[in-house]
């Protein structure tokens, strides 16, 4: 995870880790969105539902490994450079 948002994911790691485990049983979708500094924990149905049926299907296939890895899924929004990237990470 060699990019621009990896000092972020890796700032705000406590924070993320934290919601993901007020969550785990539901394995949520990680969001964090840059210029507000918020991170949410989605339900997977719903997250996926404000996607595109490519992403639906990206996310479907990241989402399936990502569980079976003992990984979550983290997406981070970043409007104002037009960035909507996601990442698996390994769960503690």
């Amino acid at each position: 995870m060699a990019d621009s948002y990896q000092a972020l994911i890796a700032e705000q790691w406590p924070r993320i880790a934290a919601l993901y485990n007020e969550h785990a049983d539901k394995r949520p979708v990680m969001l964090i969105d840059v210029e507000e500094t918020a991170i949410h924990a989605f339900p997977y149905q719903e997250f996926t539902a404000l996607l595109d049926a490519a992403s639906q299907a990206a996310l479907a296939e990241q989402y399936q490994r990502a569980v079976a890895n003992r990984q979550m899924v983290l997406f981070v929004r970043d409007t104002q450079h037009k960035i909507f990237q996601s990442y698996s990470l390994a769960l503690d």
